[in-house]
């Protein structure tokens, strides 16, 4: 059997690159906001506070997001991973409601049943929470394979 050279890992650059990754991530994210953020704006006049909820969603998620960048490879990791998922469920829930949406112009109301879109972004944040558990189950089989503790 060919033992392989174990050295210790550099935690300096360990560190480094994991915030290189959270802040590359953390950008593309907000990229990704300030892109589609000109579309949303036309929907801000037609719904108040639509902006600053948003915002704080955006807020929330890339700092749950560089937290768990900053701790991959540990259980801490899997952790804000079920949080994140947690979180979205959650702004899910509470900020749509029922799925229903009226608002009334001059001379008519305009009803917009979100439902089906409700559903599918519920069942795609069940996804991701499921997925962060199933990595939490497979960090803790990996580490008591190894011996190691979490």
């Amino acid at each position: 059997m060919v033992e392989k050279d174990k050295k210790k890992p550099n935690r300096i650059k360990d560190i480094s690159s994991r915030i290189t990754i959270a802040t590359v991530k953390a950008t593309l994210i907000y990229l990704v906001y300030f892109a589609v953020s000109p579309f949303i704006m036309p929907l801000i006049a037609v719904v108040p506070g639509l902006a600053g909820s948003i915002e704080i969603f955006v807020a929330i998620y890339i700092t749950l997001m560089i937290l768990g960048d900053l701790t991959a490879g540990t259980i801490y990791n899997c952790f804000l991973n079920v949080g994140r998922a947690l979180f979205v469920i959650a702004y899910l829930v509470l900020s749509i409601g029922d799925g229903i949406f009226t608002t009334s112009f001059e001379g008519f109301a305009l009803t917009v049943d979100l439902t089906l879109v409700y559903t599918i972004a519920a069942m795609l944040s069940l996804l991701g929470l499921s997925k962060a558990v199933l990595q939490a189950i497979n960090f803790m089989s990996e580490r008591a394979e190894s011996g190691t503790k979490p």
